[in-house]
């Protein structure tokens, strides 16, 4: 769960992971914030068994520019 996925608007593999901080008594983990140092596209990844969730401020290539 090391691996950080790429940003999904510019492409950029060197995306910034900065983990969450979370609660042993927590019931959920806590999400990690996601960053692109290349265009500033923000997400979260949420580290279920399995398989992580990922969500971005902007999904797609070139979206909401201009």
């Amino acid at each position: 769960m090391s691996e950080a996925p790429a940003c999904p608007r510019c492409g950029c593999p060197e995306v910034q992971v900065t983990a969450g901080r979370g609660s042993a008594s927590a019931p959920m983990p806590t999400p990690a914030a996601l960053r692109c140092p290349r265009c500033e596209n923000r997400g979260t990844r949420l580290p279920l068994h399995g398989r992580p969730i990922v969500r971005w401020e902007h999904e797609g290539p070139g979206e909401a520019e201009g």
